[in-house]
């Protein structure tokens, strides 16, 4: 239930996602009651009688996990291998992101697998800045890589300031270009009108 709470699942998804997140007699036994699911709430109920002992109420949430827990780490192991940093997104929301599926996957993770997958997919832009400081754990890596963003977004800013500015005085300079242009094919007809014939 808090699974899908987390990624904002609406009842219908809920009943929907049922199949995908059980393994093995689980999965056999959604195959054999499909016609009676109608809601997940009812699923639960239908599962929990068959799954657990009426004398203790605290082997629920295992049974839940036990049988939910293997496809959400599958899934959460394709994301982690393939997510990459967006050209807008943050390197903090980057960050937390992965630090979040390898939670998902193995919450004993290395830190220095954790380092890996977040350097695999940075952003190109910031990877070799990051490398060169050699970050050992992933806290450090989220220490250097914010450094890093603010220095290139305070660099691409000026850059952007003397772009403007370059193109403020070449628009001025035009203007002014046209306007003695204009000043001297004035002058010249008004030379030419004075000349007698």
């Amino acid at each position: 239930m808090n699974q899908f709470k987390q990624y904002g699942l609406r009842r219908l998804e809920q009943v929907q996602a049922i199949p995908f997140l059980l393994i093995n007699d689980a999965y056999l036994y959604y195959v054999e009651h499909i016609d009676l699911i109608t809601s997940f709430e009812l699923f639960i109920k239908l599962f929990l009688q068959q799954y657990s002992s009426t004398s203790s109420k605290n082997k629920i949430i295992p049974v839940i996990k036990a049988f939910g827990s293997t496809k959400v780490q599958e899934l959460a192991f394709e994301q982690l291998k393939w997510y990459k940093q967006t050209v807008n997104q943050p390197v903090t929301q980057y960050y937390d992101k992965i630090i979040e599926l390898c939670k998902k996957v193995d919450a004993a993770m290395l830190d220095s697998l954790k380092l890996k997958y977040i350097m695999a997919g940075i952003r190109e832009s910031l990877k070799l800045h990051v490398a060169l400081q050699d970050p050992k754990t992933s806290d450090a890596f989220s220490s250097f890589a914010r450094k890093i963003e603010d220095t290139l977004s305070f660099t691409t800013a000026d850059n952007e300031m003397q772009q403007n500015e370059i193109n403020i005085n070449a628009t001025t300079t035009q203007k002014s270009l046209e306007q003695t242009t204009i000043s001297q094919k004035s002058q010249k007809k008004s030379i030419r009108q004075n000349i007698p014939s």
